[in-house]
């Protein structure tokens, strides 16, 4: 019985009152009668009387104190309402600080420098505009932009005079070294060389950048033939670097098959993204995606200042997958898929004249073929020029 009074006071809230007066004793009855509960009452003297009361009931004390003449004082205060009336004095500080740790975590998480240097003004600008499609610009977040090896490799393979890129990253600054091609150097430690011809065929075309040519357009050459010499003057022995193209007509006999039914999947453009949190090597995601396949798993850590937490936001992507069986059966697409295997066995540059079947034989869904073939190509191959002979 002791427990549960002393933990409804605990609830309730509770304070200890001291009365002092000529007339404490008829001010405890008026209580009574007036359906005040107080407990734990002592008398000190004649006209003093200490009690324990709800916290909330001491309010009604002031007016009735009053009437019977009596002074009041509190000596002490407990229970849940008081330990509540005394955070709400630090409550406004513990959330200011809250409030500016989290906005130092937003800022520290932010890019506010990116900094270019090497190469031509030209290809700085180039490069900046490269980057900020990457999310790689002042203001934005650092998790909402590609990894740093993905911008790396962005920038070589779009920025034709980059020839070297390093992104280092201090804090929330990136710096971005690059260095631009020197195509005369490389032209001229490059060693002497002659082109010959790889296959066998009529010259159609020819375009000789570098070196001394020996043949004319129409002329029937064998592989293995000298095309362009890099020997400028056979008599003072002058040597350079050749380059160039000689298009020649060649002719193949070719045997291959294809697939007339075949199993395709396609990647619907209807990207779902989900979103989770990392701790460690854990990570947490608040849904899943159902049956759909996951093609990219990202993850970004977390930075306070300059220090980089254990905690990450994780992001997966996933594509809803289509699968279907394709059927070929107009000759026209056929000719076309022909045309497209020609180009992966001779390749993409080839431009194809003139074809015709030789034999043709179909078992099933696949079609076995012979084929006499007429292209055009870049029959040249670089031989360097040992000096020493």
């Amino acid at each position: 019985m002791e427990g549960t009074t002393i933990s409804k006071s605990f609830i309730n809230g509770y304070v200890d009152v001291k009365i002092t007066g000529n007339r404490p004793g008829q001010m405890l009855n008026h209580l009574h009668r007036n359906g005040v509960p107080f407990y734990n009452v002592k008398k000190i003297d004649s006209s003093t009387i200490t009690l324990r009361m709800k916290y909330i009931d001491a309010l009604k004390l002031k007016p009735v104190r009053k009437d019977f003449k009596c002074k009041i004082s509190f000596q002490k205060r407990g229970g849940a309402p008081h330990y509540y009336q005394k955070r709400k004095k630090i409550a406004p500080i513990f959330f200011s600080l809250c409030l500016v740790i989290g906005f130092i975590f937003l800022l520290s998480n932010m890019i506010w420098k990116v900094d270019i240097q090497g190469g031509s003004p030209e290809v700085r600008y180039e490069v900046s505009e490269l980057i900020e499609t990457l999310g790689m610009n002042r203001g934005s977040f650092i998790q909402n932009m590609e990894s740093i090896s993905s911008i790396e490799r962005e920038i070589m393979n779009k920025v034709e005079e980059v020839s070297y890129v390093g992104i280092k990253r201090t804090g929330t600054s990136f710096h971005i070294m690059i260095e631009e091609n020197k195509n005369n150097t490389v032209k001229a430690d490059r060693e002497p060389s002659n082109l010959v011809a790889t296959n066998s065929g009529t010259i159609k075309k020819m375009y000789v950048q570098s070196g001394r040519p020996l043949v004319r357009v129409n002329d029937v050459v064998k592989k293995g033939d000298l095309l362009v010499s890099g020997n400028l003057d056979d008599e003072n022995d002058v040597y350079t670097y050749s380059e160039g193209e000689v298009i020649a007509e060649v002719w193949y006999n070719i045997t291959g098959t294809i697939n007339l039914a075949s199993e395709k999947k396609d990647l619907i453009d209807d990207v779902e993204t989900k979103y989770g949190l990392g701790f460690g090597n854990h990570s947490w995601f608040f849904n899943k995606s159902d049956q759909k396949r996951l093609l990219l798993e990202e993850s970004k850590s977390i930075y306070f200042l300059i220090w980089e937490t254990p905690f990450s936001i994780n992001k997966k992507h996933y594509y809803p997958e289509d699968v279907s069986v394709e059927t070929i059966e107009d000759e026209q697409v056929i000719d076309e898929v022909i045309e497209e295997q020609l180009k992966r066995k001779l390749g993409q540059s080839v431009e194809v004249l003139y074809q015709k079947v030789l034999h043709q034989k179909k078992d099933n869904d696949k079609v076995k073929l012979e084929m006499f073939v007429k292209v055009l190509e870049d029959i040249t191959k670089e031989q360097i020029i040992d000096q020493g002979d």
